[in-house]
């Protein structure tokens, strides 16, 4: 059949909104399905108990990130199957200002002893399941929004949100502005960064005040302005959490700083590049909760987050942002399965991690938008990459993965038997 309406979860029409509940009506948190859900339920529940199957071209939500969890196990409760399906491909027609969605082709059919096909482009194999994220395997769902890291990996928090009404942050020019006049201001201004920031090399700054300094600040007749504008932004929210911050008007909502250094991770991936960009920031840098964070974290960590393993499996747990894959602590990191490593091996990814940071370094007037792009990616910081990657996914296995498919393939299994080893240890 052709592409049902699309409609994610926060640009449904009401009516669309009505049939969600009329079809999800005994499922929980069906209200954050895409409206696409809803065919391929109807059709589950259509062929159920008989030999008949269903296809849809769909948007590649439906296979990514929370869908699967919210609706992947009632399909498979039904004693149905995915029978062939086609991975994510761009879909273009020749229509004016055509978006190019990134679509699959999936096919729900009875249990069966028959072939099923997986399909990439023009390559066609035969597996002997199909799982909810098209990977050959078990029907393993990466259940979302984990608090605690399954691989016991250090913790990632968002940064800090400011809660300001934007009075606690500067652009370059009024930085810039406030130090000439106040030159004594800049003991209580840092570099504020969120993804944005970090992967473009664009500069913002904020206040970041302790109490003991609050004193001296009120002297300072643009600060102390702005924190009685932050004052009454904070009083006139209707929310009482944010009321309660108009107590501490010079200060951000979240007070989260690092000892020595904080690893920053983008909010968002870029869908084009073939790593995560993640990097290194000092004291003097406060990190938005735009971005997510890992405060004084051990130096190997930045090359499990940066690996292309790791990206693989970001791009099939993750939810998007348009075709971008979104990145988040719960869903993208504290899911992802890596083995326990002992210090030697640490030690091989910290000089990796190293070596990676010195080939950026010999770029100083490239951002890392501008590194990390796949057509202008300098040679010494693929291969340094490169290396990394064999040095990551060497701590899975000795023997080298053969593709993305069966990387994909190993995580899912290993996803699997850390969720079994975590639920026994629960039960002792």
């Amino acid at each position: 059949m052709g592409n049902p309406p699309y409609g994610g979860a926060r640009k449904q029409t009401k009516q669309q909104k009505a049939d969600l509940s009329v079809i999800f009506d005994k499922i929980k948190k069906y209200k954050n399905l895409d409206y696409i859900a809803c065919w391929f339920l109807k059709a589950s529940q259509y062929i159920y108990n008989n030999q008949s199957q269903a296809a849809f071209v769909s948007t590649n939500s439906i296979i990514q990130g929370e869908q699967v969890s919210l609706l992947w196990p009632h399909i498979f409760s039904l004693q149905l199957e995915i029978g062939f399906a086609y991975q994510s491909f761009k879909w273009t027609n020749n229509a004016r200002g055509n978006a190019g969605v990134m679509v699959v082709v999936v096919c729900i059919r009875t249990i069966s002893s028959k072939p099923k096909f997986l399909f990439n482009g023009s390559i066609e194999r035969s597996v002997k399941n199909i799982t909810p994220y098209l990977a050959a395997g078990k029907n393993t769902v990466v259940y979302q929004r984990r608090n605690k890291n399954l691989s016991l990996l250090p913790k990632m928090n968002f940064g800090n949100m400011p809660n300001d009404g934007g009075h606690l942050l500067f652009g370059q020019e009024e930085f810039s502005e406030l130090i000439s006049i106040y030159p004594e201001s800049r003991d209580f201004v840092r570099r504020f960064i969120g993804t944005t920031e970090f992967i473009n090399g664009s500069k913002r700054f904020c206040l970041w005040i302790s109490d003991t300094d609050l004193q001296i600040v009120r002297h300072i007749s643009p600060i102390h302005e702005r924190i009685e504008k932050v004052r009454g932004h904070r009083l006139s929210s209707p929310d009482s959490g944010t009321n309660r911050l108009a107590e501490r008007p010079h200060q951000f909502r979240d007070l989260n700083v690092p000892k020595n250094s904080t690893l920053v991770i983008p909010g968002v991936c870029a869908e084009r590049r073939e790593y995560i960009p993640v990097g290194f920031v000092g004291t003097d840098t406060v990190v938005s909760n735009l971005a997510n964070a890992i405060y004084d974290p051990p130096a190997h960590i930045f090359a499990i987050i940066s690996s292309r393993i790791h990206v693989i499996w970001v791009f099939a747990v993750g939810g998007r942002m348009k075709v971008d894959p979104r990145y988040s602590s719960a869903i993208c990191y504290n899911t992802f399965p890596f083995p326990n490593i002992n210090a030697a091996k640490k030690e091989i990814l910290e000089e990796h991690v190293f070596a990676v940071l010195e080939e950026r370094e010999a770029h100083p007037e490239k951002t890392l938008a501008q590194l990390y792009d796949p057509d202008k990616m300098p040679d010494g910081l693929r291969a340094a990459h490169h290396a990394m990657d064999l040095a990551v996914e060497q701590c899975y296995r000795s023997k080298p993965f053969g593709s993305d498919e069966e990387r994909l393939e190993y995580l899912f299994k290993l996803y699997e038997e850390m969720i079994e080893k975590e639920k026994a240890g629960e039960k002792k």
